[in-house]
């Protein structure tokens, strides 16, 4: 609010309205997602979008315009806002890191509706996206490149559809690349890759009986992301499937604190 008065007020220009502002939106929608406040996600990431230059972004050197332009399908991938998704139009096609988090995004939606090959067709429109020749030149404030976080993209992506078709083991894996792929990431915050992909490696290792692995993946986690909901309720998953009720009882607490402003329901560690 201070931000929309102060440019409204001074009409102020350069630096502060074109990158900051929108920043600062960018800021809110992180902590909402990890606490679970999916409308308050939705509006901060809309209000990211819609302060951010569009024009701009296509201009060299301004790849973290393009990066903030993505944040409500980053929104709704977050919050399973499936048909949302495959109703969002494409963005430019001169621009191949969104055009690759547009069919990421597509390509979860689509293998949570089950519709398997066309989200195998997805993830093959993301790999060529990702192998875009001027890719390696955007940057998010010259901290990552949107090449790397495309890669974890496929990971992350390949790893659902295998996991939907039954192919636990090849799932697990893909997760684990696309964990080490987020961990080479630079610093930044809010973090350059939307959502921590041991959020969804926990609970592929929980539907695979691997418990006792997974509470290893949801400490790490936590250890990056403090008190998140999402790993505390994965936490305590494994802990309930490990039969370790008193350890589980005392994290639910911890969940209960952390969700205790969220607007959904979850039953594993992502949707």
């Amino acid at each position: 609010k201070a931000d929309d008065s102060y440019v409204t007020q001074c009409r102020a220009q350069g630096l502060y309205p074109l990158a900051y502002v929108p920043h600062n939106h960018h800021f809110l929608w992180a902590a909402a997602c990890l606490s679970g406040q999916s409308a308050v996600a939705l509006r901060a990431a809309v209000a990211t979008d819609a302060k951010t230059d569009h024009e701009k972004m296509h201009e060299p050197g301004f790849g973290t315009l393009q990066h903030y332009s993505l944040t409500p399908i980053y929104s709704r991938v977050r919050f399973a806002k499936w048909q949302e998704i495959l109703d969002t139009p494409p963005p430019p096609s001169d621009l191949a890191y969104p055009t690759g988090i547009w069919h990421y995004a597509r390509g979860l939606a689509l293998a949570a509706n089950g519709s398997i090959d066309d989200a195998g067709n997805e993830l093959g429109a993301l790999r060529i996206a990702a192998s875009a020749d001027n890719l390696e030149k955007v940057t998010i404030w010259d901290i990552n490149p949107a090449s790397h976080l495309l890669k974890i993209a496929i990971e992350v992506l390949a790893g659902e559809i295998a996991a939907c078709r039954g192919e636990t083991t090849a799932a697990i894996g893909h997760f684990r690349e696309g964990a080490r792929l987020e961990d080479e990431l630079n610093y930044n915050e809010p973090p350059d890759w939307h959502l921590p992909v041991r959020h969804y490696l926990g609970a592929a290792l929980i539907d695979a009986g691997h418990a006792a692995e997974a509470e290893k993946v949801y400490l790490e986690d936590l250890r990056r992301n403090p008190e998140n909901g999402w790993s505390l309720y994965g936490l305590m998953k494994s802990l309930q499937v490990q039969g370790r009720t008193g350890e589980a009882a005392a994290i639910e607490k911890r969940f209960q604190r952390a969700w205790q402003h969220a607007d959904v329901l979850i039953t594993a560690s992502r949707f």
